[in-house]
């Protein structure tokens, strides 16, 4: 069978149910959503939780740079047990990560968890991770990075770019933290793990972790996409999104629009800004 040619084996919700619960069950604890059980319909019953970072950042826009850190610092303390553990995540973004209602803050969305054996991942949020990310620590460590940038600036930027300190700078990030997680992006970032990664971030100028939206709305501008190609998919050569012109731009569309792509044609920005947002995939880290 030529799997390059198939689909992944399709699995039903009650699978995928059982095996996210399988997952959180492995690895409850602090910074893990709590799961209180399986519903009658097989949906998880997990603790309730205020708002999830992705709904913050549509409420309200970027986050302080003390709060960027305390997230990652918690987030990776987390990451750090789940890899211990011999898990990888494999879809941290800023709507996988909760914050409760007495201000912690917690992973959830558990159903692409696999085991940390290297293999590609199949179940993941494209844009997110580049096609092959190998189930690895330091696959979610770089994952983290993204996340935090996008809480630091609002830009989800291309996962398979090469992002130094210089270009996160230019996005709105400060000189410490941009040399920080231009660290966690660096390569496939195998020298750090999501422990040093904690230690890391949280030696800055950490504060507290953002006070809830006001609304949980559960945004999420890049949902799992549950089964996909095994084989590396075709670039996109469809048109950008547009708007009508007596439609008001969204939070979310604004966000997405600024969110550049290597090689993306925008006659505003020009060369040198397309430059800055899409990174630099020869030149090496700088801090």
């Amino acid at each position: 069978m030529d799997h390059s040619e198939l689909f992944s084996k399709h699995c039903s919700g009650e699978e995928s149910a059982a095996r996210e619960a399988q997952h959180l069950d492995a690895v409850q604890g602090e910074g893990v959503a709590p799961l209180k059980g399986v519903g009658d319909n097989g949906d998880l019953v997990l603790a309730e939780a205020a708002c999830s970072l992705a709904d913050v950042l549509h409420e309200r826009g970027p986050v302080a740079e003390g709060e960027v850190r305390a997230v990652g610092t918690a987030a990776a303390a987390a990451l750090a047990r789940m890899h211990a553990s011999g898990l990888v995540h494999g879809d941290i973004k800023p709507a996988n990560m909760l914050l409760s209602l007495n201000r912690e803050l917690w992973l959830a969305d558990f159903d692409a968890v696999c085991p940390a054996d290297g293999r590609p991942l199949e179940r993941f949020s494209p844009g997110r991770l580049p096609p092959g990310a190998p189930a690895l620590p330091a696959t979610d460590v770089a994952a983290l990075g993204l996340a935090l940038v996008e809480l630091a600036t609002g830009a989800i930027l291309d996962p398979g770019a090469t992002w130094r300190a210089a270009d996160l700078r230019r996005l709105g990030c400060s000189p410490s933290l941009s040399a920080e997680l231009s660290f966690m992006l660096d390569g496939d970032g195998r020298t750090l793990s999501a422990l040093d990664a904690a230690k890391m971030l949280g030696r800055g100028d950490c504060g507290s972790l953002p006070a809830p939206a006001a609304e949980a709305r559960r945004v999420d501008p890049t949902p799992t996409v549950e089964f996909m190609l095994a084989r590396h998919p075709q670039p996109d050569m469809s048109p950008r999104p547009t708007l009508k012109a007596d439609e008001p731009p969204s939070r979310w569309w604004q966000r997405l629009a600024a969110s550049w792509r290597p090689g993306d044609p925008d006659s505003r920005t020009g060369d040198r800004s397309r430059g800055q947002a899409s990174g630099s995939s020869q030149a090496s880290r700088s801090s």
